[in-house]
């Protein structure tokens, strides 16, 4: 049986249509699914940083996102799956960087120092945001059973896939590597920002560069840290 918004979600999708006038918003019916999620889980990250996640209802979601109460149900049960969507785009987004061109116009075996900052400083504005709503900074970490951590692994695994095929990387499993590396980075930002509360970082990013150039590099490849800009990630 479906549950709302604090658990109950019948009794809160009746109260967010009475909360909302009964008036539903007018919706695009040409709108692509995938934007009208993205539309909910930016008008989320709106309102939970404003007024805070506790204050927000999913009426108030609904309205800022520009569709019907009963559409933001069909993309999230309850109001603490906004929450884990809102905490989470930080991947989505991240997977976007990796196929940024200015990313791709950089060597395969010079990308693992703006991979990595790209991940510090999506999650650094991320940590600041959950803080934002109101809510315990160790949220921030928080993950959920499923498919966490999943599109960054096969994100991974095709560009560790494209190096080993121009001979950059050496020939390794490409899919045991993605999910080795997800879960090196991972750990770091959970000591980094969980642990120490966001310091040092610059300490864990030149470890993590260190260790998977070495690792993945071709031998003919290895070389000093070259200078590489960090690039623009969205904000």
């Amino acid at each position: 049986m479906a549950t709302g918004e604090g658990g109950r979600p019948g009794r809160e999708r009746e109260r967010a249509r009475r909360d909302d006038g009964g008036r539903a918003p007018v919706e695009a019916h040409a709108a692509h699914p995938a934007d009208k999620r993205a539309a909910i889980v930016d008008a989320a990250r709106d309102l939970f940083t404003t007024t805070g996640y506790e204050s927000t209802t999913i009426a108030q979601v609904a309205k800022r996102a520009g569709v019907a109460v009963g559409t933001v149900y069909l993309y999230f049960a309850t109001k603490n799956d906004v929450l884990f969507a809102v905490k989470n785009d930080w991947e989505e987004r991240f997977v976007r960087f990796l196929s940024q061109p200015e990313l791709r116009a950089i060597p395969y075996e010079r990308r693992a120092r703006p991979i990595v900052e790209a991940c510090f400083a999506l999650l650094g504005r991320q940590r600041e945001m959950v803080q934002l709503m109101g809510l315990p900074p160790q949220l921030v970490s928080g993950t959920r059973t499923g498919d966490h951590g999943r599109p960054i692994q096969a994100a991974l695994a095709s560009y560790f896939d494209e190096a080993v095929a121009a001979g950059a990387f050496r020939p390794v499993d490409t899919t045991a590597a993605a999910v080795i590396a997800y879960g090196m980075v991972h750990s770091a930002l959970e000591q980094c920002f969980e642990v120490e509360d966001g310091q040092d970082q610059r300490r864990y990013i030149d470890a993590l560069v260190d260790a998977l150039e070495m690792w993945l590099r071709r031998p003919a490849h290895r070389r000093p840290h070259a200078s590489v800009p960090l690039l623009p990630t969205e904000e």
